[in-house]
């Protein structure tokens, strides 16, 4: 039996961390059992008895353990005691939990997120490649959660009651959402209104469940520690974020954790950052509205871009043409504007496991060189996502308020 747990992309179990193991492409870090399979050693569907991340099965199946990995870039003891027994609340129905709608949001400043890859550079470990782009897109971001365009849930399910801020295992779970109300009123979505009767509920967009039983996509084994929350495990999480030009799509970041602090009433998530990487291909699909002869201003500005370029020819072109997460083990990749019109035109693939340089002094790949997927246009390299898979990191500050999940629908 399979129990569906915290994944992301991968080609070897090393690219999966410490007590993880790499699954048909995917990072498993739950636990993976056959039915029948009572001891976890024997277990063969287990490959080399392997580990999840921070657990392992039980006797039972249930998932238990301890974790000693520190996202800040260090290690850190963990007394035994804080983690061990099952997770709780993992398979929980959705709604079931105590659920929280994010109501401010915006990219992060310099300086501040997590280890997502677990290396340094000149003694920061915090990954956000991206922190200028808040600049660009924070007050666009903010105004999509006001619309109710861009709706965030996280439910806490499993977590001890009564409520004293210290619970060792419990379970995370992110959603889209949707405004419940019919018509739409954003008005009531984080406090009730002067004459309105309801407030703050949400339905769950499909695509963020799966099953049957439905359960939710994102889910991750977390604690909570003096009232301040972290999730132990990476995971891919999918959401819609209003930045860009309309309409705006869902977008996916791979290997977030968060972090925050919810408040002894349990009505207010405070302090909250999730950090993860972005890839390439994502950038790529999204409509740059920035730094074009009639967009909007802004001092990062050095180019003009071209009306029909991507968030991707901005990044690569302002911040760097090489991310810093390598998510596909194979040494990161990058893409190149080889012409000097501030749109890229060549895709390099990694050039081998640990390799952080894609493109050589002559400014051609080191790699192999990644194909267009249409040849007239050689910007469509960025569409391979088979090959180009690597991420620039992100950390995304928010806080959220208490809210009800009253079922599921668009």
């Amino acid at each position: 039996m399979l129990m569906s747990g915290c994944q992301t992309r991968c080609t070897k179990t090393t690219d999966c961390g410490s007590g993880s193991y790499c699954l048909a492409g995917r990072c498993e870090t739950q636990c993976f059992v056959d039915e029948d399979c009572r001891s976890p050693p024997e277990c063969s569907s287990n490959p080399s008895a392997c580990q999840p991340l921070g657990f392992r099965c039980n006797s039972i199946g249930l998932c238990v353990g301890q974790l000693d990995v520190d996202r800040e870039g260090g290690t850190r003891d963990v007394p035994t005691s804080d983690l061990i027994g099952p997770v709780e609340g993992w398979d929980d129905p959705p709604g079931t939990g105590h659920a929280f709608i994010v109501n401010e949001i915006g990219i992060a400043g310099r300086n501040t997120g997590f280890n997502i890859d677990g290396l340094c550079q000149n003694d920061v470990c915090q990954d956000n490649m991206l922190w200028q782009l808040g600049e660009f897109g924070n007050e666009q971001i903010k105004q999509g959660i006001l619309g109710g365009e861009s709706l965030l849930l996280l439910e806490v399910a499993g977590l001890d009651e009564p409520y004293k801020g210290n619970d060792g295992r419990l379970t995370l779970k992110i959603y889209s959402a949707r405004d419940a109300d019919d018509p739409y009123y954003p008005s009531n979505n984080f406090s009730r209104p002067e004459g309105s009767d309801t407030c703050c509920e949400f339905k769950i967009v499909p695509l963020s469940i799966s099953g049957p039983p439905p359960q939710a996509r994102a889910r991750a084994p977390a604690r909570v520690t003096r009232a301040q929350l972290e999730s132990l495990a990476p995971v891919p999480v999918t959401f819609t974020l209003t930045f860009g030009d309309p309409p705006y799509p869902e977008i996916r970041v791979e290997r977030v954790f968060f972090r925050g602090r919810i408040n002894p009433s349990l009505t207010e998530f405070t302090e909250g950052l999730l950090g993860g990487a972005l890839p390439m291909t994502v950038l790529s699909h999204i409509n740059n509205p920035y730094c074009r002869n009639n967009g909007p201003a802004n001092a990062l500005c050095k180019k003009t871009f071209v009306d029909d370029s991507t968030l991707l020819d901005l990044v690569s072109t302002l911040l760097s043409d090489t991310p810093d997460v390598d998510l596909d083990g194979d040494g990161l990749e990058c893409v190149l504007d080889t012409d000097g019109d501030s749109r890229i035109d060549t895709c390099c693939d990694g050039a081998g496991s640990g390799s952080r340089t894609c493109k050589n002094a002559e400014g051609t790949c080191n790699g192999p060189t990644i194909p267009p997927t249409d040849p007239s246009r050689p910007w469509t390299c960025a569409f391979n996502a088979a090959r180009l898979t690597d991420g620039y990191s992100v950390a995304i500050s928010f806080s959220a308020v208490r809210a009800s999940i009253v079922g599921v629908g668009q």
